[in-house]
């Protein structure tokens, strides 16, 4: 068979796998996720394309990445999810923690650090995603730039993703169950807009160019700054693409970070 100018024959095969791993997503989904932990979605092994030919340097090259099956919090952590958890260990209050922009049970836990959300997920027994597992998650296996598709028009305030502006129904934080339109493709909530989440890996801005192409971890630290991903309530539409990549010191804490935890499937 004769393959399409510029598609290699490893190209081929990722692209083969890509197709076969959405069609079993599809018959297996609905069983899966019975058996999923609450508040959870199965993200299935397969491959997914990470990364842009055509954004910033730092997300560039669009690559083909392996990863095994884990489940994901379907929403971020919320003030009642993190309320349970300072309870339980004692551990201290985020700052904003009784700012009323910000302190309502439903809205996601924010001025925690990459320490908070790591010692959250671990009284858990989970762990923050990688990168490659939070851009699946949000992406799914079309190569989409934002969790509802490929597009944006102005109408989509109301109903898809927090953003800046007073167009999509709050001036800050939105509640982690809110914009059902938005959602990925997997069914993961406001992984555009809303808050900037902590992930598991440091940042380099060139790893896209060496990263493995199965269940890459980041580079190699200690370095000096930790990844964020999905943008939040301050960015523009263009500032909260799935492929947008964020990055800090891992003690820095304000009110536009928050998180979700990862549980691997053994």
């Amino acid at each position: 068979m004769r393959l399409p100018s510029g598609i290699t024959c490893m190209g081929f095969k990722k692209l083969l796998t890509l197709f076969i791993s959405a069609i079993l997503f599809l018959f297996s989904s609905a069983q899966a996720q019975e058996k999923a932990p609450a508040g959870m979605i199965l993200i299935p092994e397969g491959y997914f394309q990470m990364g842009t030919f055509s954004g910033n340097n730092d997300e560039k090259p669009m690559h083909f990445v392996y990863t095994s099956s884990f489940y994901i919090d379907k929403y971020e952590v919320s003030n009642k999810d993190y309320q349970l958890f300072m309870e339980a260990t004692g551990h201290p209050e985020p700052i904003f923690w009784d700012d009323p922009r910000f302190n309502d049970p439903e809205q996601p836990v924010v001025g925690v650090s990459w320490h908070d959300a790591m010692s959250y997920s671990k009284w858990k027994g989970r762990r923050l995603p990688t990168e490659a597992e939070w851009e699946k998650s949000a992406r799914g296996n079309d190569g989409r730039l934002w969790p509802w598709g490929g597009k944006f028009d102005k109408g989509f305030f109301f109903f898809f993703v927090n953003i800046f502006g007073k167009n999509d129904n709050y001036s800050h934080t939105a509640p982690v169950n809110y914009y059902h339109s938005g959602v990925s493709p997997f069914g993961l909530y406001n992984v555009a807009g809303n808050v900037w989440e902590w992930c598991l890996d440091w940042y380099d801005k060139n790893y896209y160019k060496s990263s493995p192409e199965i269940n890459p971890e980041g580079p190699r630290g200690p370095l000096k700054m930790k990844v964020l991903r999905g943008g939040s309530w301050v960015n523009s539409i263009e500032g909260v693409k799935v492929v947008k990549r964020a990055h800090n010191y891992p003690n820095i804490k304000n009110e536009i970070y928050g998180f979700r935890t990862v549980l691997p499937v053994h």
